[in-house]
């Protein structure tokens, strides 16, 4: 409201009583509003979160990978070995102390234990963590554990969530139509294709050893261990040239991996992409290729 006086215009503001509140149509007004608001807000959150968790593994896996090539410069160019937890090696005893598990010990591993386990000892007793910043590279921030058929969590959060190609001084090579690299200088791959480290799935994660049969014509299309799905469907891989990149899954057998760990299992559909995928960045046949 405005009023005129001497040619001023004076303007009269009318204002709720201290005693007056918000009705409830107002309120509601408020409420749909901020409800829209956060509509629109939490996807921008979420993927904000997965980018971030993204961009953490892959900063994690390179520094695994910077940590395996120093290691290997500085043993001749032998690569960190990598031990099953079927070999019958005292390396997988709950005490991380064992002697020769330690670093240049015949039972040393890139890693010890289960990656279940909460003893640090086991990750800082492994032969490359002299040249990791800390215990905290070794595990994704998207890893919330094991999860059942409907997606509900089972069991322990890990500890660690990454494995090792069984290809790269893997000590229970799977078969001997494949090389099991022993040295920087053995690798038949191309650095840039051959890799390293990847996130495993959470439901057949145990050692440090991801578990593969290689490009054999007769396990085309199988998988014996598989990778996670952590960040949206994808999963982080680190190869022997230092990089890492993400990998975008699409067989259903990856996706719905929940049961993984339970031995070869055939990829849905047969023979898939991700398998041949995964299959031509493991090692080479020995009768197609010359060491």
């Amino acid at each position: 409201m405005s009023n005129k006086s001497d040619g001023k215009v004076l303007l009269k503001v009318t204002t709720r009583s201290g005693d007056e509140a918000f009705t409830l149509i107002e309120l509601l007004v408020v409420i749909a509003i901020i409800a829209i608001l956060a509509a629109l807000l939490l996807p921008v959150l979420a993927k904000a979160k997965q980018q971030g968790q993204g961009a953490k593994c892959m900063s994690n896996l390179k520094q695994l990978q910077l940590a395996w090539i120093m290691y290997a410069d500085d043993n001749n160019g032998k690569l960190a070995q990598n031990i099953a937890d079927d070999n019958g090696s005292p390396v997988y005893t709950t005490n991380p102390l064992a002697p020769l598990s330690q670093p240049g010990q015949m039972y040393a591993s890139w890693v010890l234990g289960d990656a279940s386990d909460s003893d640090p000892g086991l990750i800082t007793h492994g032969c490359i963590y002299a040249y990791v910043s800390g215990i905290g590279v070794y595990r994704c921030p998207a890893d919330t554990g094991p999860k059942n058929k409907q997606g509900v969590p089972q069991g322990t959060v890990h500890y660690r969530s990454y494995s090792m190609n069984c290809w790269m001084n893997g000590t229970n090579a799977w078969n001997s139509d494949c090389y099991d690299y022993l040295k920087m200088s053995s690798i038949t791959l191309p650095l840039p294709k051959a890799f390293v480290f990847l996130d495993e799935n959470p439901n057949s994660i145990n050692d440090g050893y991801w578990a593969s049969q290689g490009p054999v014509p007769e396990y085309n299309g199988y998988w014996t261990d598989l990778p996670a799905v952590y960040h949206n469907n994808a999963c982080y891989l680190s190869f022997a040239d230092g990089h890492a990149e993400v990998r975008k899954w699409t067989d259903l057998t990856v996706i719905n991996g929940v049961d993984a760990g339970a031995g070869n299992s055939k990829a849905d559909p047969y023979p898939g992409v991700d398998a041949p995928w995964m299959q031509a960045r493991e090692t080479t046949l020995k009768s197609t290729t010359s060491q």
